[in-house]
């Protein structure tokens, strides 16, 4: 999809539920990446905090996966970062 889309932004919005899908999605090409569900999960339990802390749990979760697999910023993220190395 984003080889079609050429300069057109991609947006990744579909079962997102952890910092895994995150990162996932953004090593495939996405330039950005939706949470649909979980923030709503959030908003109901408990309003603008229970967001806050929706975003901020799969903000942390990017982020530890990234530093563990060596990827010091989203660019860094490629395809290559998908493929078991051997």
């Amino acid at each position: 999809m984003v080889e079609v889309a050429g300069d057109t932004p991609v947006l990744f919005d579909s079962g997102v539920r952890s910092g895994a899908d995150i990162v996932k999605a953004l090593a495939m090409g996405a330039s950005a990446v939706g949470i649909g569900r979980p923030y709503a999960w959030g908003m109901a339990l408990g309003g603008a905090d229970g967001t806050a802390h929706v975003l901020r749990a799969l903000l942390a979760e990017t982020d530890l996966i990234m530093a563990v697999d060596g990827y010091a910023s989203v660019k860094d993220l490629t395809m290559e970062a998908l493929r078991p190395t051997r």
